[in-house]
């Protein structure tokens, strides 16, 4: 009887270890996604790109769409992931971006490494109101990233609003550069 108190009890803290351990990852993982919305891209502005910090997934520069300068950005989404191989996460981000008209760029962009050395990534323009609907990460056969995208994009008959033309789009990085492959 002694011997399966103490095979519980050994049972118990395994457990009780592993639920800690989960815990811990749900909490990295959380901060994690937040560091990533307060964080400083590169978004695209066509023709240009300007950097923004976010606070929470957004950022705006001035009060009226009417007034000159004015910008809106917004994370639409965020994936981590080691894109170059070198051990660390790197971020990548979908961000949209206005400046008072009725288009919404979207933009593929992102940063290399980690919290302490962060390289932004040149964003490449999507298009207007384009529907990313996933980002997966796929390793070529020399373990190379590619960044896949499948998305909504304006069909030949689309009303601006609603892009429903299937596309899949896949990017890998060449230095701070992306590359579309596919």
């Amino acid at each position: 009887m002694a011997r399966k108190r103490t095979i519980f009890k050994l049972v118990c803290c395994l457990l009780g270890g592993c639920l800690i351990l989960v815990a811990i990852a749900l909490v990295r993982l959380k901060v994690s996604r937040q560091a990533a919305l307060n964080a400083e891209y590169l978004v695209a502005i066509p023709p240009e790109v300007e950097q923004v910090r976010f606070q929470d997934g957004k950022y705006q520069r001035g009060s009226s769409p009417f007034q000159e300068g004015f910008l809106v950005a917004e994370i639409l989404n965020i994936k981590r992931a080691d894109l170059n191989n070198d051990g660390f996460r790197d971020t990548i981000v979908i961000a949209a971006t206005n400046q008072g008209g009725s288009g919404f760029w979207i933009s593929l962009s992102g940063s290399l490494g980690g919290e302490e050395k962060t390289i932004l990534i040149e964003p490449e323009p999507l298009g207007d109101r384009v529907d990313v609907r996933n980002i997966s990460i796929e390793r070529g056969s020399k373990g190379k990233a590619a960044v896949c995208l499948d998305m909504l994009v304006h069909g030949p008959n689309d009303a601006s609003c609603c892009p429903t033309q299937k596309q899949r789009a896949c990017f890998t990085l060449t230095g701070k550069r992306w590359i579309l492959i596919s």
